[in-house]
């Protein structure tokens, strides 16, 4: 009784061999997100660095009594990294999910 597996192993190797029965590839992908959740997220991660960088700035500022300069300092900074965080997010989806390159092309306004 020893040798028996543990029941995670048998739960993984049925998986395994339900997956191949149906033809599935053992894939942890994920579908693509929908505009609306990709669009919360560019929202949250710029506001929250915004945020961050302000708090901080205005941390240094009150503790180097440097008026409101360490307020402005942070927003500055905060939004540089909002701005990196939103370019980086996008460029990871661009690349998890690229576009189709058979879609029908929009008709430019220059095109006619």
């Amino acid at each position: 009784m020893a040798d028996r597996n543990p029941p995670e192993d048998d739960l993984s190797n049925l998986r395994r061999r339900v997956a191949k029965a149906r033809g599935e590839a053992d894939s942890t992908s994920r579908p693509p997100d929908s505009a609306a959740s990709l669009a919360l997220r560019f929202g949250g991660e710029f506001g929250a660095a915004v945020i961050v960088g302000a708090l901080l700035g205005y941390g240094i500022g009150y503790l180097l009594h440097g008026e409101s300069w360490g307020l402005l300092i942070g927003v500055g900074f905060g939004f540089a990294a909002g701005v990196v965080n939103v370019v980086r997010t996008a460029r990871a989806y661009n690349e998890a999910n690229p576009p189709d390159p058979n879609a029908p092309k929009l008709p430019d306004d220059d095109d006619d």
